[in-house]
């Protein structure tokens, strides 16, 4: 089966998912509702050089070499530090995001700070939030949850796919294509005889469905079958608009730490939104956890995160879903407030987390404090604002619950969040300001 390029596919970004296509059984309808993405920053990012900036404070610790010249910049009401891209980042995105800062993760353990971050629960069992998202909005879908790596779990109430081998993928979706072949329409079998075969196994699926006494194994066993078979079509529409290999995004060594596919992950990803195969996906980059050489080593791949996120918002605007998306983007914690022996930094469970869509009501806003020690705040849930007496930290729990309602998934009862205060973060009538800790009042050192 001949593949398209990307030109065609632009071309015809407009109308691909309304192109007929011929159906041997009746599959799901390709899925053309809202999309939800996370962005795994692994290994525990720097937020103070990136959406809580912190200056450096006479008679304690360097927070920041870049401090000791810089100054920390603004973009509408977010602030953000002068370090790698942030500063093309904000200012082309500042209206799509909401920055959600001193999140306390309570952990320096990577594993318990992903499954916390990325589940709302510190302890194993809860599913990613792109899981329930999956399951709430596109359960019969093939592909309807992709994760490229990171925390994935799924609780068992949905399938997700790895797509870490387009190769491979492309074999699982085109049988009948022969892959030494692959510029050509030569197949193993001619598309009529390819058919005629697989009515016949239909049909004969069918008749034992209809068998009374089928044990209840083999019947769910062949009811799956039958199912895998009407998604058959759907799958060879995403088939069609993968691009050959001289056209697909590569692997890209990031400085001295990794190399990485995030921009083939996205790629990727939002054909199989477009073609309708997919809701929901966790995108991955590794390498964050800087021991050592920290700003050598994580300027550059919080630069390459953000060219990655930059490439989802323009990839997904060229072939017209940009409005349907939600993203979501945090790491396992933060990055100690200080350098170590090594001139690196090590763990500290303080983060953020960034949530955007495109010019969102509740965006260009900054919501949560630390103090110029990049510790956590109290914030009121109903105001928040800093309140000390009657406020709370800000847990992953918080950004859970607000998303799952907000994403209209709401209340989970096998995987619920007892006893947890509601976080108005997506009213966007609420004020946020607060420069009692603006840390640009804060005198540099040098």
């Amino acid at each position: 089966m001949k593949r398209r390029s990307l030109l065609k596919l632009a071309a015809a970004g407009s109308t691909l998912c309304a192109t007929p296509f011929a159906r041997v059984y009746a599959a799901p309808e390709p899925y053309d509702g809202r999309i939800f993405v996370t962005v795994q920053a692994a290994g525990a990012w720097d937020v103070t050089s990136f959406c809580d900036p912190k200056l450096n404070v006479p008679g304690e610790l360097e927070i920041n070499h870049w401090a000791q010249s810089g100054e920390i910049q603004t973009e509408g009401n977010i602030l953000f530090a002068p370090f790698g891209n942030n500063n093309r980042f904000f200012q082309k995105y500042k209206n799509y995001m909401m920055v959600i800062n001193g999140v306390d993760s309570q952990t320096n353990a990577h594993t318990v700070g992903e499954t916390h971050t990325w589940s709302g629960r510190n302890s194993a069992g809860y599913p990613s939030l792109t899981s329930l998202f999956a399951k709430a909005n596109a359960p019969d879908v093939p592909m309807s949850y992709i994760n490229f790596g990171g925390y994935g779990e799924t609780a068992k109430i949905i399938r997700s796919s790895r797509l870490d081998n387009v190769d491979a993928l492309l074999n699982v979706l085109q049988p009948n294509a022969i892959p030494e072949r692959d510029n050509s329409d030569e197949t193993y079998r001619y598309p009529s005889v390819l058919n005629r075969i697989q009515q016949a196994q239909q049909e004969r699926l069918k008749r034992h469905l209809a068998t009374e006494n089928s044990l209840p194994r083999k019947k769910f066993k062949m009811e799956a079958y039958y199912d895998a078979r009407a998604n058959s079509s759907i799958l060879e529409r995403f088939a069609s608009v993968i691009p050959p290999a001289d056209q697909l995004q590569g692997r890209l060594a990031i400085g001295q730490v990794t190399n990485s596919n995030l921009l083939q992950q996205v790629q990727i990803a939002v054909l199989a939104f477009k073609s309708g195969v997919s809701s929901a996906a966790d995108f991955f980059l590794n390498g964050f956890d800087t021991h050592s050489n920290h700003d050598r080593d994580h300027e550059p791949l919080l630069s390459h995160l953000l060219d990655g996120i930059d490439y989802l918002w323009d990839y997904a605007e060229e072939l017209g879903i940009a409005d349907r998306l939600t993203v979501m983007i945090s790491s396992d914690f933060g990055r100690t407030p200080f350098y170590n022996d090594s001139n690196g930094k090590d763990h500290w469970p303080v983060t953020s987390a960034v949530l955007m869509e495109k010019d969102a009501p509740w965006g260009n806003r900054v919501i949560g404090l630390t103090d110029e020690g990049h510790n956590a705040l109290s914030i009121n849930p109903g105001t928040l604002q800093r309140d000390d007496s009657n406020g709370t930290k800000i847990y992953p729990k918080h950004i859970h619950k607000a998303v799952r309602d907000y994403l209209g998934i709401g209340y989970q009862p096998f995987f619920p969040f007892n006893n947890t205060e509601d976080f108005d973060f997506f009213n966007a009538d609420l004020q946020t300001a607060d420069r009692d800790l603006d840390p640009r009042n804060t005198v540099r050192i040098g």
